[in-house]
């Protein structure tokens, strides 16, 4: 009987000696060494914490150095603590023992984890290979690369390819922009994604990106032994947990007042993904009715605090401490920009950079007067710059030049070089704002409502261009009255008056981003998911009324599951992950 494709892995060089596998491993090591060092060091009153721009040394250190490393460790206190983490253990659990990946996956042990999560990473991995499904294609190489580098995890311990990882070490994505963060994009979605795929990687653990939804749907199906947790949008989740073909069984609820959609779905047409593996996230969270247009987008008839995951904002995470229970995953750019040296404020142009990407902004009803930025740029001594990427039959202001659309490096060299940047307001809550702040120069934002309210939810409302940014204060950032020019202008002309030394919010900063990003993979979801439904007397909470009506209404949440379909479960999971959910 030939041997399935899936039992070995594909294309994979076989190594040239123990020794150079154990180097390998011993890398991995050490990239968990220095980010366990770096969230040790937060607590411990001895460790002193260098410039962050250190951080790029951990890709130039050798093997050796690493050994060297941790024979200096001290004994006792944090070093001990890292070297018991660093003692991996060469002893086969027992429900492994004898297993072979080259044998037959009907000779694997039972209850051996690592051959079942073996297996469903190879399915997943030659499916990716042939690309016969709809897909991404742009994320193909990445998860074919990622999936490969996995299969070394499930090996056996005697295995010259093993390598250690977390028991769970993969979060399978299904949210763009996520998948962005491959393209180099520079939405701020892709900007917050891509800081924390950056700190997964330091923590240990890898994602891919697939979609669209059906093939998001079908991978988590795939591997339920290998994935730490599942990402989506808020689009996505709605539509999984509505629909009786995606959400587990014993997990399905139709929302208020809505038809109940599993009556007449077969058993074995059944979903099978766990309610509480799903977590979403958004760049800007479950806002209330009150301070959004969430009653036109979502079909929200009551003010106050809700939820698009019904299990609640618990399993929202956002780059923002929002109010309620939003899960605060930060971002950071401390990385990226503490690279970049000071220009000092004798040496900068005399100018202020305009931020905005697109000449439709100056279009929108809210922001400023075109006239404004037509004063602005005829003041003799202030240049005002601008990188606006022109749209057709949306002119730029009289007298406002452009020069064009830069690259994310050019233009933070821009930023680097003027006194100011300046808000016209849009787009909302940009990254840009932090970029600037991190090069020592200061920002300039607009309020549009001259009663603005900055407590709880409203610092994050519409009424102004970056809430949270304006919360700083000056002299890092400076607002104005978006209706008012002398406003705008004096507030330009103090910022650019007033030198400032570099500022990275606490919260923005790597330490803090990497300890909320480890105590967000540490929770336990099902035990979470345990308590919603003690507090909810035994049972899963329904989306609120009208919202799964409104998605489908505006043609945002996806075409339920085809009649017929049935899940793409794991041989061994058949019977089992109904079980086990």
């Amino acid at each position: 009987m030939p041997v399935p494709r899936w039992t070995r892995p594909p294309k994979i060089n076989i190594p040239i000696s123990r020794t150079y596998s154990q180097k390998r491993n011993l890398c991995f090591m050490v990239l968990a060494l220095f980010t366990i060092l770096f969230l040790l060091g937060l607590l411990h009153p001895t460790v002193q914490h260098g410039p962050l721009e250190h951080l790029d040394r951990l890709k130039e250190w050798s093997t050796d150095k690493a050994q060297n490393l941790v024979q200096v460790l001290p004994e006792e206190g944090w070093g001990g603590t890292v070297k018991d983490w660093l003692d991996i253990p060469h002893n086969e659990s027992g429900e492994c023992k004898g297993w072979d990946p080259k044998s037959l996956e009907e000779n694997d042990p039972v209850d051996c984890l690592k051959a079942r999560q073996y297996r469903q990473t190879m399915r997943v991995l030659e499916r990716e290979e042939k690309s016969e499904h709809d897909h991404w294609y742009f994320t193909k190489q990445h998860n074919i690369d990622t999936l490969r580098d996995l299969t070394f995890c499930f090996l056996p311990i005697t295995d010259a390819n093993w390598m250690p990882c977390h028991e769970k070490p993969l979060i399978v994505s299904g949210w763009w922009y996520t998948a962005e963060v491959i393209t180099g994009a520079t939405t701020g979605e892709v900007i917050w994604q891509g800081s924390v795929v950056k700190q997964l990687k330091m923590l240990g653990y890898s994602f891919i990106a697939v979609g669209p939804y059906v093939n998001w749907i079908e991978v988590a199906e795939m591997m339920p032994d290998v994935y730490h947790l599942l990402w989506s949008s808020d689009l996505d989740t709605v539509s999984c947990v509505t629909d009786p073909r995606c959400i587990a069984k014993e997990h399905y609820i139709p929302p208020e007042d809505a038809e109940d959609l599993s009556i007449g779905v077969p058993d074995e047409e059944r979903g099978v993904i766990p309610i509480w593996a799903l977590n979403i996230v958004d760049y800007w969270g479950a806002r209330p009715r009150e301070m959004s247009n969430n009653h036109y987008w979502w079909g929200l008839s009551e003010d106050g605090d809700w939820s698009y995951h019904p299990l609640g904002q618990e399993w929202i995470a956002t780059p923002w401490p929002l109010p309620g229970n939003h899960y605060h995953l930060p971002y950071t750019i401390e990385e990226y920009c503490m690279k970049m040296p000071i220009t000092p404020h004798e040496e900068r142009k005399d100018a202020a950079l305009l931020l905005a990407k697109r000449s439709a902004y100056f279009h929108y009803p809210y922001v400023s007067p075109a006239s404004f930025w037509t004063n602005l740029s005829q003041i003799p001594d202030l240049e005002l710059l601008s990188t606006v990427e022109e749209e057709e039959g949306k002119p730029l202001p009289e007298g406002l030049q452009t020069m064009g659309r830069q690259s994310r490096e050019d233009y933070e060299v821009l930023v680097g070089n003027v006194k100011a940047l300046v808000g016209m307001g849009a787009p909302p809550i940009s990254p840009s704002i932090y970029s600037s702040l991190c090069q020592a120069t200061p920002v300039v934002i607009p309020y549009f409502q001259e009663d603005y309210r900055m407590d709880g939810w409203w610092l994050y409302s519409s009424w102004s261009q970056h809430g949270p940014a304006i919360a700083i204060g000056e002299p890092y950032v400076y607002k104005y009255y978006a209706q008012n020019y002398t406003d705008l202008e004096h507030a330009v002309r103090r910022a650019m008056a007033t030198p400032i030394d570099r500022f990275i919010p606490e919260d923005m900063k790597l330490p803090y981003a990497l300890s909320q990003l480890s105590k967000y993979l540490s929770r336990d979801l099902k035990g979470m998911f345990d308590k919603v439904i003690l507090d909810n007397e035994g049972n899963i909470p329904r989306l609120k009324k009208g919202v799964q009506e409104r998605c489908y209404e505006l043609k945002r949440c996806r075409d339920p599951l085809t009649k017929g379909r049935v899940p793409s479960t794991p041989p061994d999971r058949v019977t089992r992950h109904v079980i086990e959910i």
